[in-house]
């Protein structure tokens, strides 16, 4: 069945309450991966002193789209839930420079999928942070079918 991309990414966008929080804008979604951005507001500084955003943004950041980019090649309806997110942060962000994310599903079985994903201000060859992730899918029960 294919995948509706317009009404995954309104899912996606409007569906997750700490994504809206922190201003997660989804640029794109595809079965080649998501790629979004989040604008930097003060708030978000974890060293006051060098202005340099908390890794927690980062972390909500690539957990969000690793997750986001896996209903999209998969060929029946899952929802995926993070099981593992390895970040390795390789320097500290630009202080007051969006940061930008794309991540991509690699593998997909019955139960597990799996995604790896780039954190990045000016290029994704400069990259802030990367990460691999495991996510436990849930499928829907089969309509019309009873059970608790």
């Amino acid at each position: 069945m294919p995948v509706d991309f317009q009404n995954v990414r309104q899912a996606l966008a409007e569906g997750i309450p700490h994504m809206r929080e922190v201003g997660l804008e989804l640029l794109s979604a595809d079965a080649d991966g998501v790629i979004a951005k989040i604008e930097h507001r003060d708030h978000f500084v974890g060293d006051p002193e060098t202005g340099v955003i908390h890794g927690g943004i980062i972390t909500v950041l690539l957990d969000s789209i690793s997750g986001m980019c896996i209903p999209l090649v998969l060929d029946e309806p899952a929802i995926p839930a993070t099981l593992d997110l390895r970040i390795d942060y390789l320097k500290p962000a630009t202080p007051k420079v969006a940061i930008f994310a794309r991540a991509h599903c690699y593998k997909a079985t019955r139960h597990i999928a799996f995604s790896r994903g780039v954190a990045y201000q000016d290029s994704m060859d400069d990259p802030i942070a990367h990460c691999a992730g495991s996510f436990m899918l849930t499928r829907p029960a089969a309509a019309g079918k009873g059970g608790s």
